[in-house]
């Protein structure tokens, strides 16, 4: 879009950094001016603004003008999406659309009711303004030479699965989604094809089971309907070596001897991001024994609403899970006399000294 931008703070005459209290305040502030509707006979109760000393750019206009200007500043400031993306991409970003992190936001189109503005304000302005907004927004018609005239329902929504492997979970990635849809081709709307429609999931590090990603009214288009969305559901593919718990942790598996349990080891564990970590074990293995290893698990996503990404869209978050190491024991299949023979020698051995232990630590605390 190469035009000018409308500066919609300036509009209200409010800064950036406004509350949306402040900027509803400002709005009602102006409408209860600029109103077109308003009781003649209360006109005398206002002062001109030019009186106030509250001049703006848009002074020089006509009142009926800036009416529809500051309607317009307010639909789009008053809501938290629209303002966040019109904070971070202007209104060239607002009028073209934009993809966010939980899907693609379509073109935002101000729908001229000024009115319906000043209502949701002010409550309301007419014991007849919901026979009015039947009349100024009607619902969406068809009118076709098959069907007749008729209102538009919207189809039901589409819901697919989409498996993320971890390393996709791990560092994120962009998912190329080709869905098959019915697309009208023709002007008289009579004649209707398949056709190939192409949808980008960009996937989040850290992206839970479950996460839904909704692509509002790309389903397919007939006449007589509106388009349902196409809703992609995340969920894990299972790992050959790592497991999710927790949402964030995973869990790896290591399989150990009764030797490597009662006498510590060193092994090597590869992370889906290709290190190496080296894992050393001094402790006693028991069972339910279990080695932690802090932030080496998955990404913690935040899963933040549409406007919160929006604002920490350039900020980095570096919160992992853990990678929890479990232990399995591998016995031996079969024992000779002479090894088991060993076996309860040594065992014998252990016994004794642990008893002579715990009489040298009666002693000493005695």
């Amino acid at each position: 879009m190469n035009r000018p931008e409308l500066d919609y703070y300036a509009v209200l005459d409010m800064p950036r950094s406004a509350s949306k209290e402040q900027l509803t305040l400002a709005y009602r502030r102006l409408a209860v001016r600029l109103c077109p509707h308003r009781d003649k006979k209360y006109e005398q109760d206002f002062v001109p603004l030019a009186q106030e000393g509250k001049l703006t750019h848009l002074s020089p206009m006509s009142e009926i003008k800036q009416w529809a200007y500051i309607n317009m500043a307010f639909d789009v400031l008053g809501h938290d999406l629209y303002r966040a993306i019109y904070d971070r991409y202007g209104e060239a970003g607002l009028f073209e659309g934009v993809m966010l992190p939980n899907g693609y936001f379509p073109p935002y189109q101000y729908h001229g009711d000024h009115m319906k503005v000043y209502e949701a304000v002010f409550a309301s302005y007419s014991p007849y303004a919901n026979l009015i907004d039947a009349v100024t927004n009607p619902p969406s018609l068809f009118a076709t030479r098959e069907h007749g005239i008729g209102v538009r329902h919207k189809d039901t929504n589409t819901e697919r699965i989409i498996h993320l492997s971890l390393e996709e979970v791990r560092t994120g990635c962009v998912k190329l989604m080709h869905v098959w849809r019915q697309e009208i081709v023709d002007i008289k709307e009579s004649r209707l094809e398949k056709r190939k429609h192409t949808l980008k999931l960009n996937i989040q590090p850290g992206t839970t089971a479950g996460t839904r990603y909704c692509f509002k009214e790309e389903g397919d288009r007939y006449p007589t309907t509106i388009p349902g969305d196409i809703i992609f559901i995340a969920a894990d593919k299972p790992h050959p070596v790592f497991e999710r718990r927790n949402m964030h942790d995973l869990v790896y598996r290591y399989n150990i001897t009764l030797c490597q349990a009662f006498t510590g080891f060193i092994f090597f564990v590869q992370t889906l991001d290709k290190r190496q970590l080296k894992i050393v074990v001094t402790d006693v293995v028991t069972p339910g024994y279990q080695k932690i290893v802090p932030c080496e698990g998955l990404p913690k996503c935040r899963n933040l609403d549409a406007v919160s990404a929006i604002k920490h869209a350039n900020k980095r978050f570096e919160d992992f899970g853990d990678l929890i190491i479990e232990f399995n024991y591998i016995f031996p299949k079969y024992l000779t006399p002479e090894m088991k023979a060993m076996t309860r020698q040594f065992f014998t051995e252990f016994q004794k000294h642990e008893q002579a232990l715990e009489a040298q630590e009666k002693e000493h605390l005695s």
